[in-house]
């Protein structure tokens, strides 16, 4: 290219650029598909958790503690492994309805020899203690919730259970073995 009789060269790109925009749109492409994924789930678990309440409340379940959002973890394994749900306390039973898969898991409270708090269950580690429900046949049950102790206090003087959750929180070093 000449211009005014001078031989100019024609402009050149950085050929770093190129893998840069690349690179940044497929970043903005990803958090997009993320974005859509992450908030198509949340609606989702919104939505089971609310059937799973609604389905308690036509059948007639008196709500006593929650319902909550809670994780549950299972030793030894006759629930299954765990997941996410919502927890709820009737007059008569611990529902727990887990999001996926869908599922409900109900604990009579006849069956419950008392609820106590471990900081770790299950190869876990909380930073809130986990409420531990031991049934009488003698499998533990774990849930992850914003307040165990008002949960283990309220089920044992419910089943009439006699526990100091003061020392069983303390009792981090006990953790059940799979075995």
């Amino acid at each position: 290219m000449v211009q005014n009789g001078v031989k100019m060269n024609p402009p050149s790109v950085n050929p770093i650029i190129y893998p840069i925009v690349i690179f940044a749109g497929s970043l903005v492409i990803s958090m997009l598909l993320l974005t859509y994924a992450v908030s198509s789930i949340t609606m989702a678990v919104r939505k089971r958790r609310a059937q799973a309440v609604k389905d308690w409340k036509a059948r007639g379940v008196q709500f006593v503690m929650g319902p909550v959002q809670a994780n549950f973890l299972n030793e030894p394994r006759s629930f299954g492994v765990g997941g996410n749900g919502t927890l709820v306390l009737s007059d008569t039973a611990i529902h727990f309805a887990q999001v996926a898969p869908e599922r409900e898991i109900v604990i009579p409270l006849r069956d419950i020899e008392r609820a106590f708090l471990l900081r770790r269950f299950n190869g876990r580690r909380g930073a809130k203690p986990f409420l531990i429900i031991q049934r009488k046949i003698g499998d533990l049950t774990g849930f992850q919730l914003d307040t165990p102790e008002k949960w283990a206090e309220t089920i044992n003087r419910t089943v009439g259970a006699v526990v100091d959750l003061s020392q069983t929180v303390q009792a981090a070093s006990y953790e059940l073995q799979a075995g």
